[in-house]
């Protein structure tokens, strides 16, 4: 009985398994594979290591991630933190659900829509900010410059992906058990001492979750720079991923861009182990 409950999870595991090795762990090991070879147009050489060597020693790739650390400090702790209050918002405003709707829709709009949307936004010609300069009698703004660009970005990840967030949120405090906020209620407690005392600590598995894959996001980001190409010509070395973007399919160095993926990958399992092993520590001290 025991072995054909076994066979029978395994096989209800089947297809996640059989598209996890096709869609991700194939491609990656094969990416692994080629990363070890030399490449000159469709000559391919084995280099063992040196394409790894090589992306350590690459002082343009390391550079890039000066946007992604400053999104992973800044862009991920504010978004939580307006997601928090978001969400708490939620539970006292009558009829949220339409709120709620309305702060998704960023998330669920298509990348190319979201470009649009803020390609008319910072416009030269076209921006609606622009008449608001001429009745001010300011000069026509210029939005998108070098030194501009990391905070709209800011504004723009904010916009795509606090709204989803707050309801990750919102859906763990639906969850919290009631007895703990009527209790502290019927003690005299405020509603925002409710929610800072009682709520937001019981929220710690959840920001945790969400810190871990926002720094994954932040640190591999690649779209919302992207978009904004159409302005002004961005450094090839941007963030790593537009690096990595560049060296494989615009400069033709398909395998060190794949070394280069691989890096940034390890990059990033690196970072999220550090604070996944912090974040613990600090939840079995409070336990």
């Amino acid at each position: 009985m025991r072995r054909f409950q076994s066979v029978r999870a395994y096989l209800f595991l089947l297809p996640f398994l059989v598209f996890f090795v096709l869609v991700t762990a194939y491609p990656v090991a094969y990416g692994g594979y080629l990363s070890l070879f030399g490449q000159h147009g469709a000559r391919m050489w084995f280099v063992g290591l040196d394409n790894y060597a090589s992306v350590v020693k690459d002082p343009l790739f390391w550079s890039g991630f000066w946007i992604p650390v400053f999104l992973l400090l800044i862009q991920v702790p504010l978004m939580i933190v307006l997601a928090i209050l978001i969400a708490l918002l939620y539970e006292r405003v009558p009829h949220s659900a339409a709120y709620r709707l309305i702060f998704y829709l960023p998330y669920a709009l298509p990348g190319i829509v979201a470009g649009i949307v803020w390609s008319y936004m910072f416009s030269k010609s076209m921006s609606p900010f622009i008449p608001l300069a001429r009745l001010l009698g300011a000069a026509k703004p210029e939005f998108i410059t070098n030194s501009s660009l990391p905070l709209i970005l800011l504004l723009v990840i904010l916009w795509e992906w606090t709204g989803y967030t707050s309801l990750v949120v919102y859906s763990t405090l639906v969850s919290l058990p009631k007895e703990y906020s009527e209790a502290a209620q019927m003690d005299g407690a405020t509603w925002l001492k409710v929610a800072w005392y009682i709520k937001v600590p019981l929220l710690r598995n959840t920001i945790l979750v969400l810190f871990i894959f926002n720094s994954i996001g932040a640190l591999q980001v690649f779209n919302e720079p992207w978009l904004f190409r159409i302005f002004l010509t961005l450094p090839p070395n941007f963030t790593p991923a537009i690096y990595i973007f560049n060296q494989a399919f615009a400069y033709g160095a398909f395998t060190y861009g794949i070394a280069m993926g691989l890096v940034l990958a390890a990059v990033i399992f690196v970072v999220s182990f550090f604070f996944m092993r912090q974040s613990m520590k600090e939840l079995n001290a409070h336990a």
